[in-house]
């Protein structure tokens, strides 16, 4: 190792390293220490105290029980085309069945009218009086807390009988009033049914509990009282009179 003074006199024999000497580097110190020579085919081998082993110098694979008990994250799984589409089924039967569940609260088909799954009860169509003398619908709920889910019943109701009565084609009767209260069934063609605001169609299996009897003491009006029925559609009108 040599020194270089810079500039200064009577500084030779300063120790190496002090300010205002440089080191400078032999040739011989810039050189990379060479490999230890080894015998040719030779491998290193690792010491006996690198690695703790099992017992009979086996190494010990068993897990700890730290890495038992922590957490492991799972693998992505991608989502295939197979639970794809079992996605879309099912969101397309829980909106269905939503639907037909909600179908109460938009207004139900005219075949639909006398029953609501969705309020598990039997709507009752009637035609009765109203205080002004003319006769209305209006719709009441029964409830069916007999048999089963799948087969519902209301409570037994009286009846003193029942009458069948066939309609042709183009029949309309005069405006009248009910007798005497009766369930008045549709088995086959269409019934209408006129009231001095409007109207109502019924088709097969739909029905209406007739009561719009004259009200006491009143002598019957036709401009006022009742209501008159009609057949309507191609076929003959077929109903059935359940007397209340």
């Amino acid at each position: 190792m040599s020194v270089l003074l810079l500039g200064l006199d009577g500084l030779e024999g300063l120790p190496l390293g002090l300010l205002g000497a440089v080191l400078e580097p032999d040739e011989d110190d810039l050189s990379l220490d060479e490999e230890p020579d080894m015998p040719d085919g030779e491998l290193l081998e690792p010491d006996d105290d690198a690695e703790p082993d099992g017992e009979d110098g086996e190494v010990d694979d068993a897990p700890r029980e730290d890495e038992l008990l922590a957490p492991r994250s799972q693998p992505y799984r991608p989502l295939t085309a197979t639970a794809m589409g079992r996605r879309t089924n099912a969101d397309f039967l829980i909106k269905l069945i939503w639907t037909l569940l909600s179908v109460g609260k938009l207004g139900l088909p005219p075949f639909f009218s006398t029953y609501r799954a969705r309020q598990m009860d039997f709507i009752k169509v009637t035609l009765f009086t109203d205080r002004d003398g003319r006769a209305r619908f209006r719709e009441e709920s029964i409830a069916l807390p007999e048999g089963t889910p799948q087969s519902m019943l209301s409570k037994v109701f009286p009846s003193s009988g029942y009458q069948l009565r066939h309609s042709p084609v183009g029949f309309r009767s005069q405006w009248h009033c009910t007798p005497a209260p009766q369930w008045v069934f549709i088995l086959s063609g269409e019934m209408e049914i006129g009231l001095r605001d409007g109207s109502r169609l019924f088709r097969p299996g739909q029905h209406f509990y007739s009561t719009d009897t004259l009200p006491a003491g009143a002598t019957f009006d036709a401009e006022l009282h009742g209501h008159w029925s009609a057949q309507r559609g191609k076929d003959p009108l077929v109903t059935l009179f359940v007397k209340g």
